[in-house]
């Protein structure tokens, strides 16, 4: 297993990727090994890969709403919540289909989405691993940018006029 997780680390680094090992004491029990993968700045999005006994490999995201957006979520009706993270799951789903996601929360008082692709070790190429990497840097990107559309007044303007940083 430390074979694929070497050779998974490298294909990643190669597509401009900041990547480390996670510690074993941080990782879920079924977990053999782990990869803490990330954008370069000036925005950060982590990801992780965990490599599974039975030769599973996830790649994951979790996007936590800000306490600004759970605040804002909560002043909407119950309905509106419903509507909007059935919203967000729709699109989440189109930008991923074979993604499973989660929902923390609940649709009444959302909190955070989870995003995991699942692999099994012999199906892996470097292609599909940094274009679903990709897809899940999206997945962050969609999820606050539906935020920020459904909640305009927790948008800072932050970075406005910035040259965005290539990293795939």
């Amino acid at each position: 297993m430390s074979e694929l997780r070497s050779k998974l680390a490298g294909w990643l680094a190669s597509a401009g990727l900041i990547v480390a090992p996670i510690e074993e004491k941080g990782l879920p029990s079924n977990a053999e090994w782990g990869l803490a993968v990330s954008t370069p700045p000036p925005i950060q999005v982590k990801l992780r890969l965990l490599g599974l006994r039975g030769g599973v490999v996830v790649a994951g995201i979790g996007v936590n709403f800000a306490e600004q957006h759970r605040q804002e979520m909560m002043k909407l009706k119950p309905a509106e919540r419903i509507v909007f993270t059935a919203r967000l799951t729709a699109a989440l789903l189109t930008l991923c289909p074979y993604c499973r996601i989660a929902l923390q929360g609940g649709m009444t008082e959302p909190s955070a989405i989870v995003a995991e692709i699942v692999y099994y070790s012999d199906t892996i190429t470097k292609q599909r691993i940094v274009d679903d990497i990709a897809r899940l840097i999206n997945v962050f990107l969609l999820v606050n940018a539906l935020l920020w559309q459904q909640f305009p007044q927790t948008h800072s303007g932050k970075g406005e006029g910035r040259e965005g940083v290539s990293f795939l």
